[in-house]
């Protein structure tokens, strides 16, 4: 049958009606672009509600892993250990470096003498650069590992609290690094259950902070300072080093967010996280709890003592 002219046209528009026009391709670009808009900040969410529960299991293990030290040894490990082999008090093996045992890192823990150099005992240096997730918070923006003392050292985000009302490691006493501190944690701390006279349920263990290298400035001392923390042990915490390990409730979370003017002790000592409006952290007792950096100031400071006599409730 021989196809008329009429017969050609009609095929042709169907043809072309079967294809997007370039308006109807627009629409939905602009459809797929409003959906993608809704959706991404519900999929970040979600991806930070992980790395939160991640942090706060993080914290839960260290809990439980104090627990057993407190089984084993009857105290909760010290804040920090100074050698007794004639090393300078320096040389010191932190609270985190206490509890491998405790958290299935028998191998590395053997593998450390804290009564010899860190910085040249080879074991020693490896353990440093030995990166634990359970001492990193993932939603921590810091490096994996920094230069520092030795080259690839693994980065920390915990601090243990050693104080509910010292802000200074140097400068004006009282200091951080006093054998004698109202809080868990410190140097050569033996922290027992009967301590806490507030009860553990109420005494902060360890809690978030974060490593801001790019963040510097004058101690008291005038040396300059970046935001560093570290796990196991260090070869170079003299008196203006101690916020490596440790840190204090007298600073008001989140103070390295207050601007430029915050004294870099504040940022070194106190707690953070890179958790929008709040930090976590593991009491005494084992318990993980969320901590608003909205909280009042004198309540936040008592969390990090063990025998001031208040006691608070939390909502959440």
């Amino acid at each position: 049958m021989k196809m008329t002219r009429f017969s050609r046209s009609v095929s042709q528009r169907k043809k072309r009606s079967n294809a997007f026009t370039l308006v109807e391709l627009l629409v939905v670009i602009a459809i797929i672009g409003v959906v993608v808009g809704l959706t991404l900040p519900a999929v970040q969410a979600a991806r930070e509600a992980a790395r939160r529960m991640q942090c706060a299991n993080n914290l839960r293990q260290m809990g439980i892993a104090s627990a057993n030290h407190m089984i084993a040894m009857r105290t909760l490990p010290a804040g920090c250990l100074i050698s007794k082999k004639g090393l300078p008090d320096y040389q010191r093996l932190f609270w985190s470096g206490q509890l491998l045992p405790y958290m299935e890192q028998m191998t590395l823990y053997y593998s450390i003498d804290p009564d010899q150099a860190w910085d040249s005992h080879a074991g020693n240096i490896q353990a440093l650069k030995t990166q634990i997730p359970n001492f990193r918070c993932p939603s921590s923006a810091a490096p994996d590992f920094y230069d520092q003392i030795v080259e690839d050292r693994a980065t920390c985000t915990y601090l243990g609290c050693a104080s509910g009302t010292v802000r200074n490691e140097t400068g004006p006493g009282p200091l951080i690094n006093g054998l004698i501190q109202d809080g868990t944690l410190y140097t050569n701390s033996r922290t027992r259950d009967r301590d806490f006279i507030d009860g553990m349920s109420n005494t902060i263990l360890v809690a978030e902070s974060l490593f801001l290298p790019g963040v510097s400035g004058p101690d008291h001392n005038r040396n300059p300072q970046i935001i560093d923390h570290w796990y196991i042990g260090s070869p170079g915490i003299g008196e203006s080093e101690m916020s490596e390990t440790l840190g204090s409730t007298a600073i008001p979370i989140n103070s390295w967010m207050r601007g430029s003017n915050v004294f870099i002790e504040d940022i070194e000592l106190g707690f953070s996280s890179r958790h929008t409006g709040l930090i976590q952290a593991v009491f005494a007792d084992g318990h993980v709890q969320t901590i608003s950096d909205s909280i009042e100031t004198r309540a936040w400071s008592s969390m990090g003592t063990r025998a001031d006599a208040d006691t608070f409730e939390f909502d959440n």
